[in-house]
């Protein structure tokens, strides 16, 4: 609650693409703040499909400060594109000085392993894949949201839903693939335009993955996957065989305070 016209003031709002300062109003001691942190990477799993990144994580809370006091603005940096066979790269955390930081969004998965096993962006994880199997699961949301990892009904417990799931405190899961379709998954719904999953890759003949609010495109048979919208937080989407995946989009910071300085 910034008070309901601040006594007289002019409602302000600072908006940070990058990183930076911002000085509290000699006048100010409450503050709303909306963070999105980096988008995760996508990922890039041999010859298979490539899971999408994590959307990056999306809060919104009001804030104390102290008058005429500066506070450094950290805005995430997208996760990178994986390389050959590898993860996504964990997106930025972005931050308000001391009094808030927002994680960013898990990296899509590529790395060959045991169970795909979606990545949660809180422990910076990029999760794994199964190249036997033709699995991988999307990187998680940041500030907690999960890749869905759900059983296909129509099929035996080694089929996976494939796409992202939604975050409980922000950001979302990349989507992931399917073992009997090839088809990539969708990135999980963001958060008012931001911290959209990126989208899984598929090859020619099936769907790739899309990306959703700021989340890139999975790649498809012949064309590369496309990244994370800048300062929307969208995961990268996942690679196809020799198509490259994607880097995540970066953050963003808005400040909306009640002044008449």
């Amino acid at each position: 609650d910034l008070g309901g016209g601040g006594g007289g003031g002019t409602l302000r709002t600072a908006n940070f693409t990058s990183t930076g300062s911002w000085t509290a109003p000699a006048d100010v001691t409450t503050i709303e703040i909306f963070a999105v942190s980096g988008g995760g990477g996508g990922g890039w799993l041999g010859n298979y499909n490539g899971g999408g990144g994590g959307g990056g994580g999306v809060i919104q809370k009001a804030l104390t400060v102290t008058p005429s006091s500066s506070y450094t603005v950290t805005i995430g940096a997208g996760g990178a594109a994986a390389g050959y066979n590898d993860n996504g790269a964990l997106g930025g955390t972005t931050s308000f000085g001391s009094l808030l930081s927002v994680i960013g969004g898990g990296g899509g998965a590529g790395d060959s392993g045991g169970n795909p096993v979606p990545a949660d962006g809180a422990c910076g994880g990029g999760g794994c894949s199964n190249r036997d199997s033709n699995l991988s699961a999307g990187g998680g949301g940041g500030m907690g949201g999960n890749g869905l990892y759900a059983i296909d009904p129509l099929n035996s417990a080694d089929y996976r839903l494939p796409n992202g799931g939604r975050a409980l405190l922000g950001g979302t899961g990349g989507g992931a693939n399917t073992k009997q379709y090839y088809s990539g998954g969708n990135g999980g719904i963001g958060i008012n335009g931001f911290g959209g999953g990126g989208g899984g890759g598929a090859p020619q003949g099936f769907a790739r993955g899309m990306g959703t609010s700021g989340g890139g495109m999975g790649a498809y048979n012949g064309t590369d996957a496309t990244n994370g919208i800048v300062n929307t937080g969208g995961g990268g989407g996942g690679s196809w065989d020799s198509n490259d995946s994607a880097s995540g989009g970066s953050g963003y910071v808005e400040i909306t305070y009640w002044s008449a300085v």
